[in-house]
């Protein structure tokens, strides 16, 4: 059974998840339970967690998100609920994620940093299919994959396109393996770049992506760059690092400046 931390200071939240009854047939154990930052270093240092709940005073949820950056960066952070459907639904979201990350290897995680860059892939590939459909569900899943980009800010989205005069790249070379040929692209593309996530995507339909999304931390002088044009110049690197080394042809087909990624969900592409 997965193990939890519940960090809360409200009483509300906290007789929430006292109610729930059944935590063994979920598959959790009932979570230790702390209240602010010191606590959830003490707790963490002491006691195993497969997932964090944080509801306290936005002081000492920074603190706690800005410790768990930089000392557990793959510990899925799961949405508090302010009911028990809610709690238990946001659970069963956290197990599911729990699952693909050990579905392979029920006693050695080491390999949890790998598996849950794929699962955010995965998530992204959906999101620009316009597979996610709820904008609260994506910054949960966000969250529990500890995503580094923010829903709701600013984005980018470009679709690539091939020559229609050469042979399709990946019909003929890749024989069907997507992922295949975006882990090449992410040779070619993937960066942070002033201050925002620069990452290749090859849907399941054979579409191919740039998606640049705002990063968390910010640097100094980060706004101060125009979003298309920083990207734009970033992508046109990748293409020509992608054509000189692997022999791909791109170019840039729909450049699309977004508000945020929140308004790709349910948006068919």
């Amino acid at each position: 059974m997965y193990k939890l931390l519940l960090v809360s200071d409200r009483n509300d939240v906290l007789d929430v998840y006292q109610q729930i009854s059944n935590w063994e047939r979920i598959g959790f154990k009932p979570p230790h339970i702390r209240h602010d930052f010191e606590g959830t270093k003490q707790s963490l240092s002491i006691h195993h967690a497969d997932g964090i709940g944080i509801d306290v005073i936005p002081e000492e949820r920074e603190k706690i998100i800005a410790f768990l950056q930089k000392d557990y960066p793959y510990l899925p952070v799961f949405q508090v609920g302010r009911s028990t459907e809610e709690a238990v639904r946001y659970l069963n979201e956290l197990k599911a994620v729990l699952n693909r990350l050990y579905a392979d290897f029920s006693s050695d995680r080491s390999d949890v940093p790998e598996v849950m860059l794929e699962c955010r892939h995965d998530l992204f590939r959906r999101l620009v299919s316009g597979k996610v459909l709820d904008e609260g569900y994506l910054y949960r899943q966000m969250r529990l994959l500890r995503s580094r980009m923010e829903a709701d800010r600013p984005c980018m989205l470009i679709e690539m396109s091939q020559p229609a005069d050469e042979e399709n790249m990946l019909d003929c070379r890749w024989h069907g393996s997507y992922q295949m040929m975006e882990r090449t692209l992410f040779t070619s593309f993937s960066r942070d770049i002033h201050g925002y996530h620069v990452l290749p995507l090859i849907t399941e339909e054979g579409k191919i992506y740039i998606l640049a999304g705002s990063l968390h931390v910010r640097q100094p002088g980060d706004e101060d760059e125009s979003i298309t044009t920083t990207i734009q110049n970033s992508v046109e690197e990748g293409i020509q690092h992608a054509r000189e080394f692997f022999g791909v042809n791109l170019h840039m087909n729909n450049i699309q400046v977004l508000s945020s990624m929140n308004v790709l969900c349910g948006k068919k592409s």
